[in-house]
């Protein structure tokens, strides 16, 4: 057992250890008995400073929330630049899967049980909030001619899902730093971004015969207009 020391009964230690266990383990594998085992505490202490292992993956989503809202606000107080206002966001988010990681981990792989119970009106009011400032910034972007998107909401929705799944993928002590990936994504995303979309004829014959040869792929699924009758 972990030795006692005068810090190790803090609400943050206790969610920093369960943040990394539950990143290690998954959230069905760790237990509020684990937690305290390895702080040297009774498990009756952790269930006096949280009283469920649900509430402490809520605590810990709103302390992650919190760090991603204070980069984002920083962000936007310190670049006036739209362009430059979105690389920086897609590397605060990359950033997080390496300075943040356990949280980045427990967080965005266990996503899907925010969505059950108490914490699901708060998490889709955060969601939405960090949403809405990719998405404005966009739209600046699109106001002052910098960007060129028809559809910020889903441009938005196409950066976090490149950067937040990561965490499926990205390693600390992989071949590419996470500066070195940002930079990668930012150039390649932008590439998009910063010139008008152009009705180009031959690109369009691409899309339509790609999307006609998926179509035609033998998947056992029965066709959608077979299935309306």
């Amino acid at each position: 057992m972990t030795a006692r020391n005068p810090r190790t009964s803090s609400r943050d230690a206790i969610l920093r250890v369960f943040a990394e266990q539950v990143a290690e383990r998954g959230y069905a594998d760790t237990s509020l008995g684990d937690v305290a085992a390895h702080l040297g505490l009774s498990k009756g202490t952790i269930v006096h400073h949280f009283r469920s292992k649900q509430a402490m993956l809520g605590e810990l989503h709103v302390a992650y929330f919190g760090r991603r809202f204070a980069e984002a606000e920083h962000i936007l107080a310190e670049l006036d630049d739209p362009v430059r206002r979105l690389i920086a966001i897609i590397y605060a988010l990359l950033k997080s899967h390496r300075d943040d990681r356990a949280a980045s981990l427990a967080c965005l792989r266990e996503l899907v049980r925010y969505f059950e119970g108490e914490l699901n009106e708060y998490v889709r009011k955060q969601r939405t909030a960090y949403t809405d400032i990719l998405v404005g910034v966009l739209r600046d972007g699109v106001r002052q001619g910098l960007l060129h998107t028809a559809d910020p909401g889903m441009t938005a929705l196409h950066i976090f899902g490149m950067c937040n799944y990561a965490w499926s993928w990205y390693r600390p002590d992989g071949a590419r730093s996470v500066e070195q990936i940002a930079a990668q994504f930012a150039r390649e995303t932008l590439g998009g971004l910063t010139h008008p979309a152009t009705d180009d004829p031959g690109l369009t014959e691409k899309i339509d015969q790609a999307l006609a040869t998926v179509r035609r792929a033998p998947t056992g699924i029965p066709d959608a207009a077979v299935l309306r009758g």
